[in-house]
């Protein structure tokens, strides 16, 4: 459901610090000396160190300007932000596979008048494009409204090819559902429980990417697993781990799980 483009950066603002400024407001927990003893040590040689993705406490290598950043990856450095692709049809599924880049911060300026005061709205760019600020309020509620009209429009277009998606995308609309009424104006109490929604991460092609995480919670990293691609079952001969559990090395396992569910 195209849900995703209304509440995408919504989203976005929650699990990627800094694409999106809005009234609902989602804080970590702090990381205690205990979580962070546990930390491995970043080995390599890091232009900036940050926080894991999520809630993670954990440091790791910031993406750098024109990597490839989303929601599961390491956050972009200081004075970059993760933006979809100008022309992406669905953002937040771009972010969510990780193929996001990480590009200069821009920024809309709002005119300081009373009325923006107690209204504004902070929409996220492409860092392509920046528009004046004498008009930047009354282009943000004419997007609102031709926003509307391409939702619809798209909605209707989903619902015609919905059929042909592969479960990992039919487990991610659910997903994005939930989503959408966890951000509701009216419906605003459970977001602290976003971070236990379980997002499916499809690859480009709709299946299962071999890997499996769960986001990081109250300073942990999620447990990461390995799973059949068609299906998203998680393979019973490897381990469930707060780390990488190296998924690749048990293609020999994969192959025949494949071809029992062709």
């Amino acid at each position: 459901m195209i849900i995703y483009f209304t509440y995408g950066f919504l989203f976005a603002y929650v699990t990627l610090p800094g694409v999106l400024l809005g009234d609902l407001v989602f804080r970590c927990p702090s990381c205690t000396a205990e979580r962070l003893a546990t930390c491995p040590k970043v080995t390599a040689l890091c232009a900036e160190i940050v926080r894991e993705p999520g809630c993670g406490c954990c440091p790791v290598c910031a993406r750098t300007e024109g990597e490839l950043c989303g929601v599961y990856t390491p956050r972009c450095s200081s004075g970059l932000r993760c933006y979809p692709s100008v022309d992406a049809e669905l953002p937040l599924r771009q972010l969510i596979q990780g193929l996001g880049r990480c590009g200069q911060k821009v920024d809309v300026d709002v005119s300081a008048t009373d009325h923006q005061a107690a209204n504004e709205v902070v929409g996220t760019e492409s860092p392509f494009t920046r528009r004046p600020a004498i008009d930047a309020w009354i282009w943000q509620q004419s997007a609102k409204k031709q926003e509307e009209i391409n939702r619809k429009t798209k909605m209707r277009q989903m619902d015609e090819s919905r059929t042909q998606w592969s479960a990992c995308q039919q487990e991610l609309d659910k997903v994005l559902k939930e989503i959408s009424r966890m951000t509701s104006e009216e419906n605003r109490g459970p977001m602290e429980n976003l971070y236990g929604l379980k997002f499916p991460n499809c690859d480009r092609y709709g299946l299962y990417n071999l890997k499996q995480c769960n986001m990081s919670t109250h300073g942990q990293r999620g447990e990461c697993w390995c799973v059949n691609p068609l299906t998203g079952v998680h393979i019973p001969e490897t381990p469930i781990v707060r780390g990488d559990p190296n998924c690749d090395q048990f293609q020999e396992l994969l192959l025949p799980l494949l071809l029992l569910s062709i």
